[in-house]
């Protein structure tokens, strides 16, 4: 055996080696690995400085979105609620943001690597787009309740915690929750409104920095007004300087004044602004209070009245005729 692999090989007839190699297939392999080595040292580098500049992209993105948003948290800065909630608002819309800008880099990166390696990106690109317009017609709606649902988040319309209604008061409650695409409202009854950002036409928002509430007294013609008035305003007034009340109060409560002249009562008006939530709670103890002050002041609440009147029947002029039995004589008819 030693000796016929020691044996020479004749001109055109391979090796013992070169056939083992063949048959383990270790030829293969060994071109393969050049292949790969030729490819890495014409690509790699290539594709290596891809990556670390979509890296520095986005490193420096965030580094100037960071940068903005410290900036306006500093000018915004406070420790009242409102002021914290301004900051949380601020930070939320600057990540989004920064998340997109961060999207958009690695995605033409990627794009890039695709080409660099040799895949026809023009082709891939086509079909992106064919799938994106069949999305776009899809799913516009999901598309424009986002794009509502930012713009809201960026105006600071209503936040989670306030008292809103929308679409003219179609749905109305506390914004329990809020997202890009929709807003959900808990109702006084208990119910739960899911409602899509891009079908909001309309916001009232009950709760935005400060409240109102406004008061109507009725008064009889017969009393003084300007004594009602004056009873009103110290009501008020002793309300605003007592515990809890003074500290939802933001400013003296105020008498307007005559509001209406109706058809049984003088309507004098009241304003009192309140901080967020709490003016129907003021509202219901200020009417109690008033209520009570009237009173003690002999000065009449008016109220609806139905005066029900009840008729005597009268005497008929001419009394039914009582009927009368008739004997009929049938004597004179023989037929009969």
């Amino acid at each position: 055996m030693l000796a016929l692999l020691q044996t020479p090989v004749a001109e055109g007839e391979s090796s013992t080696s070169e056939v083992i190699q063949d048959a383990l297939g270790v030829s293969y392999w060994v071109g393969m690995w050049q292949e790969l080595l030729a490819w890495l040292q014409l690509h790699a580098i290539n594709i290596i400085l891809i990556l670390l500049l979509a890296w520095l992209l986005s490193y420096l993105a965030r580094l100037v979105i960071g940068r903005i948003t410290k900036v306006i948290s500093e000018t915004h800065r406070g420790d009242d609620l409102a002021t914290m909630e301004q900051e949380k608002r601020t930070k939320t819309v600057w990540s989004l943001f920064a998340i997109a800008v961060k999207v958009v880099i690695y995605t033409v990166a990627a794009l890039m690597i695709l080409a660099e390696v040799g895949i026809n990106i023009t082709a891939l690109l086509a079909g992106a787009g064919i799938a994106g317009i069949a999305l776009g017609f899809g799913a516009q709606s999901v598309v424009k309740d986002m794009l509502a649902g930012l713009f809201m988040l960026m105006e600071d319309q209503y936040r989670v915690g306030d008292i809103i209604q929308v679409n003219g008061g179609e749905f109305g409650g506390v914004v329990e929750k809020m997202t890009l695409r929709t807003t959900w409202l808990r109702s006084l009854d208990g119910n739960a409104h899911i409602i899509p950002n891009g079908s909001i036409n309309a916001i009232s928002n009950f709760t935005h920095t400060w409240s109102r509430t406004v008061l109507d007294f009725g008064i009889s013609y017969e009393d003084d007004v300007d004594t009602a008035m004056q009873v009103i305003q110290e009501t008020a007034d002793k309300l605003a300087k007592e515990e809890p009340w003074s500290t939802m109060i933001l400013e003296r409560p105020e008498v307007l004044g005559v509001d209406e002249l109706g058809d049984s009562a003088v309507t004098i008006r009241l304003l009192i602004k309140t901080v967020p939530i709490e003016q129907w709670r003021i509202k219901r103890e200020m009417l109690r209070r008033v209520k009570y002050a009237l009173e003690a002041a002999d000065i009449t609440i008016p109220y609806p009245q139905v005066t029900v009147s009840y008729l005597e029947a009268k005497p008929e002029a001419h009394p039914p005729m009582e009927p009368r039995r008739v004997d009929m004589d049938t004597s004179a008819h023989p037929d009969a």
